[in-house]
């Protein structure tokens, strides 16, 4: 019994491990699925936010590129700001009946599915002012929501074990949950609702597919929630329990503001993961936020095949993420995300310059498409090696942040991971948007009516900056102080601290 009267467990009412014998705990199966589905809700919300917000808003119903690009980058701003935060809460929150990281994500269950189908379903007649009033409204509340949710899992994935090999595996369920999504999520859409009319060559250009599709797809986040929640509740509160007793602590803004500066200085790691963050999704966001521009406007991708070229990337993403944990037994962070990024980033930049140059197939031909789907294949496994190892090492530098503070932090560390995303998301963003209003981009213009030099300034807008997110990419990776070796002492550490606190309550 601890000093709260509680018996160690692992879960609620079973027996469980007790101080150093956490870092050897062996998650099962099932609980690593239920932590992989975790990640569709986020998925679904990136993958359509990615896809289709800028083009819903801009190219359908007409309002501003730069109105729109504005009101996004005050959502991703103010979710931004609201990730470590949230983060923060988390990791304090103590007496909450079904633990700090469950009872957040509990909470904004409904209301993600709710907000996530208004913001694809605007009233018509608002003209510029009320389009934009719209999005700004429910981009906030659907990305807020989401941050509820998904920063406290990212949390969860730390806490389920500290093995060195095991971590990987779990992390490994979780990029397949999101890229599996990623694979299902293309083919659904424009498969099912995306689909060419006699008024529309391609469906995403008409505003009647969009309530089904939302309504679709926030019901299947919803479902993956619950699953998630149920799946992981136990196990978690269980270690939960474990902890001894702590003063009460602050949980206001300021002292968050205080715990992300201490974070930063205390442990350098911590700092360049931010940096990290910030670069890498400055190169897959100028290809993720124009996607659907160019399935449209530069490969003029078959309909029958858009869905596969949009999924391409996913697929090879999982196989890239089952296939390195389990076959690379002592994983080389750094050199993974170095080849991973690199690899990745650079198949993507010749998938969209290649056809500009003349040197693939034309475009609206089967044979582009089936080209494009081998290339984004190629670099979706890339990526995949990339999200694994990224994945692990923020563990790791959650868990030397530990040992240095003796505290646990690692929704914090996570919300300064989805800090960086979205800063770097927001930005892109709006440059995006302003970009399309310089060049003057036609609204809902049909498939080749746009002037192809208004095409080709796009590409090269697209991949100057993934290109550039590659080299920028390699320079932060290299600052990283990471081993195998270092985290094995981490560990001793841990496993120390563990055993005092297992002395100390016991």
């Amino acid at each position: 019994m601890d000093r709260r009267g509680r018996q160690g467990v692992s879960a609620p009412g079973a027996p469980g491990p007790s101080g150093a014998n956490q870092l050897e705990l062996k998650t099962p199966l099932h609980t690593m699925a239920a932590f992989g589905v975790g990640n569709i809700p986020d998925s679904i919300k990136n993958w359509s936010w990615n896809a289709f917000v800028l083009f819903l808003y801009a190219q359908v119903h007409g309002l501003s590129g730069t109105l729109t690009g504005i009101a996004i980058l005050i959502a991703l701003i103010v979710d931004a700001v609201s990730d470590p935060y949230v983060g923060f809460l988390s990791d304090r929150a103590q007496g909450w009946k079904y633990g700090r990281r469950h009872t957040l994500m509990m909470f904004a269950v409904v209301p993600f599915g709710f907000c996530f189908y208004a913001l694809f379903v605007p009233p018509q007649g608002l003209g510029q002012l009320g389009l934009f009033a719209w999005l700004l409204l429910f981009a906030v509340l659907n990305r807020l929501f989401i941050t509820l949710f998904h920063v406290p899992y990212k949390a969860v994935g730390a806490e389920l074990s500290r093995d060195i090999a095991m971590r990987p595996r779990i992390k490994a369920f979780g990029t397949v949950g999101m890229q599996g999504a990623r694979i299902g999520l293309p083919l659904l859409a424009f498969g099912h609702f995306f689909l060419e009319s006699a008024s529309y060559s391609r469906g995403q250009l008409d505003p009647a597919n969009y309530p089904p599709f939302a309504a679709a797809f926030a019901t299947v986040a919803v479902i993956a929630m619950v699953i998630n929640i149920a799946g992981t509740l136990k196990p978690v509160v269980g270690i939960e329990r474990l902890e001894p007793p702590r003063p009460k602590p602050r949980i206001g803004p300021v002292a968050a503001l205080k715990a992300v500066i201490s974070a930063m200085t205390v442990t350098p790691n911590v700092r360049r993961s931010i940096f990290l963050a910030i670069v890498v999704f400055f190169a897959i966001s100028s290809i993720s936020v124009l996607r659907v521009h160019l399935i449209t406007y530069l490969w003029q991708t078959p309909p029958d095949l858009t869905g596969w070229l949009a999924s391409a990337q996913a697929i090879g993403a999982v196989i890239g993420a089952i296939v390195l944990p389990f076959t690379v037994r002592a994983l080389d962070r750094k050199r993974c995300i170095a080849v991973g990024m690199c690899g990745y980033t650079g198949l993507t930049a010749l998938a969209v310059l290649l056809p500009v140059f003349g040197l693939l197939p034309p475009p609206a031909s089967r044979e582009l498409a089936f080209a494009l789907i081998g290339m984004f294949m190629a670099a979706g496994f890339l990526l995949g090696i990339y999200l694994v190892a990224i994945a692990s090492l923020a563990s790791d530098v959650a868990d030397e942040h530990e040992v240095n503070t003796g505290k646990r932090q690692q929704a914090l560390i996570s919300g300064f991971g989805s800090f960086a995303i979205k800063t770097a998301g927001a930005f892109m963003v709006l440059l995006t948007g302003i970009y399309l209003d310089i060049i003057s981009f036609p609204a809902g213009a049909p498939v080749g009516s746009v002037p192809w030099e208004k095409v080709e300034a796009l590409a090269y807008f697209s991949a100057g900056f993934c290109v550039l997110g590659c080299f920028l990419v390699l320079w932060v990776a290299s600052k990283f102080d990471v081993s195998l070796d270092k985290q094995r002492e981490i560990n001793r550490r841990l496993q120390a601290m563990l055993k005092a606190e297992g002395t100390s309550t016991a």
